[in-house]
């Protein structure tokens, strides 16, 4: 998955089928338990590490604290959590 910065925030630039198919199905699963579904997002290399996650459904994306992105960066999707909101 690739991010873009635009000016209102970090937005989903481009997306592999797979991590569309994951995305789709973990928004399913927390539409039928009436629950957000957020997926780590984690930088590419040797040291992954996470950088904020995606909301499966709305694929809105929250970065950590002081995390910045360069524009068209690549991030893959780590294991996933979920939380109640």
């Amino acid at each position: 998955m690739r991010l873009t910065k635009t000016e209102e925030g970090v937005m989903v630039h481009s997306i592999l089928p797979w991590e569309e198919e994951q995305l789709a199905a973990l928004a399913a699963q927390g539409k039928e338990r009436g629950e957000a579904i957020w997926v780590p997002l984690l930088s590419m290399g040797k040291q992954m590490r996470v950088l904020g996650k995606i909301h499966s459904q709305s694929r809105m994306i929250q970065l950590g604290p002081g995390v910045e992105i360069v524009d068209r960066q690549v991030v893959v999707l780590g294991p996933m959590e979920s939380t109640r909101r």
